[in-house]
């Protein structure tokens, strides 16, 4: 009896897919792999220390431990840039900024708090923006309406150890993809989020 043909061209396609498959499988497993590592850390933040464990405001060194890396260099932005949050830490503090493309008045607020009191000042406020501190100093409220400059708060923190941040743009909580964090520009998996200090 005469035996099929090896190169029948069902039979080439079925052993084709049969030795892709693990390989197919593998790659799939790293991509998913690879966005929970680009995603997870903006949860809470919580990833390995940075060199530097100050408030910002004091060069010694805090008890708890540094900010995470994620959160760690100015995202990419300026006057202009898609409308949302940009937060980051330097060795100056804490920084968040708002912007929005076009020149109509787009109204960004929110909340900021820390289990420390925060110490707050205004970045190129303009007539209308402005921003409350709490009485007990451990959350700050603002309510910016931005013509597609660039408006923010500089803030350091005494150490705090957390921070949970809410970001609104016309009312509406930001969409997560509207908020950058950290100098590869990180989304929270949530918005509010926390961000929590190492321990």
């Amino acid at each position: 009896m005469q035996e099929a043909p090896t190169n029948h061209p069902a039979a080439t396609a079925i052993g084709v897919a049969r030795r892709r498959r693990p390989r197919a499988v593998a790659l799939a497993l790293g991509a998913i792999a690879l966005a929970i590592g680009l995603v997870a850390p903006a949860s809470t933040f919580a990833a390995t220390p940075t060199a530097a464990a100050t408030d910002g405001s004091t060069a010694t060194a805090c008890t708890g431990g540094a900010w995470p890396r994620s959160v760690q260099g100015m995202p990419t932005l300026h006057a202009g840039s898609p409308a949302g949050d940009y937060l980051w830490h330097d060795a100056t503090g804490w920084h968040l900024r708002v912007t929005h493309v076009g020149t109509a008045g787009v109204v960004f607020s929110g909340t900021i708090r820390a289990n420390h009191k925060l110490h707050v000042t205004g970045y190129r406020l303009e007539t209308g923006d402005k921003f409350t501190v709490s009485a007990d100093g451990l959350s700050v409220s603002y309510r910016f309406v931005n013509h597609g400059r660039i408006d923010g708060l500089n803030f350091t923190t005494e150490c705090a150890t957390r921070l949970g941040i809410s970001g609104r743009m016309s009312g509406a909580l930001l969409p997560i993809r509207r908020i950058w964090i950290g100098h590869l520009g990180r989304h929270p998996l949530q918005n509010p989020f926390v961000i929590l200090r190492n321990a």
